[in-house]
């Protein structure tokens, strides 16, 4: 693993071995402007009860949020003696701060590494860190009924991804992947070692754009289940499916470049079943999200694009209660610029 980021940073710093592998790296930078109407994901009984509830907002002052990010990504891309064939080494960092609620600001970034030898032949390994992503506050019941306390999670996800083609314009990408989804302290009861597989199946049609639909099935298990503090004792693993239909036409319209929408649905089923708590126990919910985007290339080395998403979660228990306090919609847009760059120092 040390040998992969050494060889990376080398590699996007231009710090190369052969005369063969002298080629520039290719820069991006991105600034996004963004709006959430629903950042702490409340449903409609706990929006019409944050007036007269303080808990419930856990400190901030509105439901929404403007949001911006800054991204900057770089690769690098390595020609062997066949031409067919190459190594590719991707980075990218960003950078999020959402304005009207102070403990939503974070940072992510990924690694790849990938080996190509043909149209839609890939293998591909990946990292992927999310750091301290806010939830919202809750009640730390390991200390009193009364006590509130900010909820934030750290992903460290590692991935193996393959591509190839059945026959022209149609291919199959499939990858398996490890997360470890751990809880800042006092919510360390929530940790969850997750594992996915996934196929996806792509076609490109001529004059159109790509059409693709994927299916997912992940289990996640509660490593902490029963081995912190009190409210440890009730497990939080749980098994999900979820599949994704993304379309994208590539055919000027509206004066945009490329247009899209997607469809995903995922359903998770907790493994929880104890009467003594009826909030979690039994419980399931699906969850359904629309993608709009659009995008537009304004010169050689600038991209607009713009995307628009409806979310919504709709939870199945036995209690009506907690239906209703579990269920919430939200909607989010955004517009990203983006910048490409080359830097060559041959």
């Amino acid at each position: 693993m040390r040998f992969l980021f050494i060889l990376l940073f080398s590699l996007l710093c231009g710090q190369t071995w052969t005369d063969y592998l002298h080629s520039p790296v290719q820069w991006k930078v991105g600034l996004t402007n963004g709006y959430d109407n629903n950042v702490l994901k409340l449903s409609s009984v706990e929006k019409r009860d944050a007036a007269l509830d303080e808990s419930i907002m856990g400190g901030v002052e509105t439901f929404d949020s403007h949001y911006a990010r800054f991204s900057l990504s770089g690769q690098k891309i390595i020609q062997l003696a066949d031409r067919k064939k190459q190594i590719q080494f991707y980075a990218k960092g960003n950078v999020s701060n959402y304005l009207q609620n102070e403990y939503r600001s974070y940072w992510s970034g990924n690694l790849k590494a990938s080996y190509h030898w043909g149209s839609y032949r890939k293998l591909e390994y990946s990292i992927r860190h999310l750091d301290s992503y806010y939830i919202r506050h809750y009640f730390n019941r390991d200390v009193s009924a009364d006590e509130l306390a900010s909820c934030s999670f750290t992903d460290r996800e590692q991935r193996l991804l393959a591509s190839y083609p059945f026959k022209r314009r149609l291919w199959a990408t499939g990858f398996v992947s490890y997360t470890q989804r751990y809880f800042d302290k006092p919510f360390t009861e929530f940790d969850l070692d997750i594992m996915i597989t996934a196929l996806k199946i792509s076609k490109k049609i001529s004059g159109f754009g790509t059409v693709a639909i994927e299916g997912k099935f992940g289990v996640a298990e509660n490593i902490t289940f029963g081995k912190t503090a009190v409210a440890s004792g009730l497990d939080r693993s749980y098994k999900h499916f979820e599949w994704y239909i993304p379309v994208s036409y590539n055919i000027g319209i509206a004066g945009l470049d490329e247009i899209g929408v997607s469809l995903r649905r995922d359903v998770r089923q907790y493994g929880a079943e104890t009467m003594g708590d009826p909030l979690h126990s039994g419980r399931s919910h699906e969850e359904v999200k629309w993608d709009i985007w659009g995008e537009k290339e304004l010169s050689e080395n600038l991209t607009l694009k713009g995307s628009l998403r409806y979310r919504k979660r709709s939870t199945d228990s036995r209690y009506n209660w907690v239906s209703e306090l579990k269920t919430f919609a939200q909607v989010q847009a955004w517009v990203t610029l983006e910048w490409d760059m080359i830097y060559d120092r041959y």
